[in-house]
C-alpha cells in the first residue's frame, strides 16, 4: 500500500484551519494538525475520533522560538509533503495605526508574519523534494491591488508576511518545493464574519485542490483559493 501523503497544518483547532483539516482528511491524507491546546470534546478531537489512524495533534505556541522543536520531536523524522501555515489574528479592533500600542503592532506582525516564515525555514528541510510549503495570506497583502483600506494594519501584516516570502525565495538558488502566499477567499469564519460569501468548506476545499496541483511545480506563487495568481 503506497504511503498517505504527510501534511502539516499549523493554526488547526478552527475556522478555516479546522476545515483545512476535514478537506485534507477526505482526501486522503495524513494530517499533523498543530494547535495551542488541545480542548475537550472539541471538533479537531472529534476528527481524531473519526480518523484516528490519519490524525496526530500537536500542542504548542506557534510563536515561541522553540517551537519548532515541538514539532520535530513529534514528527519523529517524517518527511512532509506540505507545510501549511495558517494561524494568524486580527490585531487591535480599531485597526487605526493613529490609535497603536507597540505591544499591538508587535504582536500582529509576529504573529502574522515574523513566525510563520520563522517556522517555515525552521521546518524547511522536513518538506520533500516537490512539496509545498504554503502560508495563509489575503488578497489585503496586496499593494497593486490595495484592498485593505478598512483593515489597514491587519493588510500591512499580511504583506509583511508576503514580502518575508519573496525574500526567503530570492536567498535560495534554486526553489526544492513551491513556496506558496494563499488567498483562502471571503470566508464565513470569526474574523470574516457572517456576511462573508463563502463557507469554511468551499474555500479549504478550494486550498486543497490549489495545493494538489502545486506538488512538483517548484515555484513562488500568490494564488487564491480557486488558483488564480494574485498581484504582489
Amino acid at each position: 500500500m503506497a504511503m498517505k501523503r504527510q501534511i502539516l497544518i499549523c493554526g488547526a483547532s478552527r475556522g478555516l484551519g479546522l476545515g483545512l483539516v476535514r478537506a485534507f482528511l477526505e482526501g486522503g491524507w495524513q494530517v499533523h494538525a498543530v494547535v495551542r491546546e488541545v480542548r475537550p470534546a472539541s471538533p479537531l478531537e472529534a476528527l481524531r475520533a473519526q480518523y484516528a489512524d490519519a490524525v496526530q495533534i500537536i500542542t504548542c505556541d506557534l510563536n515561541s522560538l522553540d517551537a519548532h522543536c515541538t514539532i520535530e520531536a513529534a514528527l519523529q523524522g517524517l518527511r512532509l509533503d506540505c507545510a501549511l501555515f495558517n494561524a494568524g489574528i486580527y490585531g487591535p479592533g480599531h485597526q487605526d495605526p493613529r490609535q497603536t500600542e507597540f505591544d499591538d503592532i508587535g504582536q500582529l506582525f509576529l504573529a502574522n508574519a515574523v513566525a510563520p516564515i520563522r517556522l517555515a525555514q525552521q521546518l524547511a528541510e522536513h518538506v520533500i523534494d516537490g512539496g509545498v510549503i504554503a502560508f495563509m495570506s489575503s488578497q489585503m497583502a496586496s499593494v497593486e491591488l490595495a484592498r485593505a483600506a478598512d483593515m489597514p494594519l491587519y493588510g500591512a501584516s499580511k504583506a509583511a508576511l508576503n514580502s518575508l516570502l519573496r525574500s526567503w525565495q530570492m536567498q535560495l538558488p534554486q526553489l526544492p518545493w513551491s513556496l506558496l502566499a494563499l488567498h483562502p477567499g471571503w470566508v464565513r469564519t470569526d474574523m470574516g464574519g457572517d456576511a462573508a460569501p463563502l463557507s469554511v468548506e468551499q474555500s479549504a476545499s478550494g486550498l486543497c485542490q490549489v495545493i494538489n496541483r502545486q506538488l512538483g511545480q517548484r515555484q513562488c506563487a500568490f494564488l487564491d483559493y480557486q488558483g488564480h495568481s494574485l498581484p504582489w
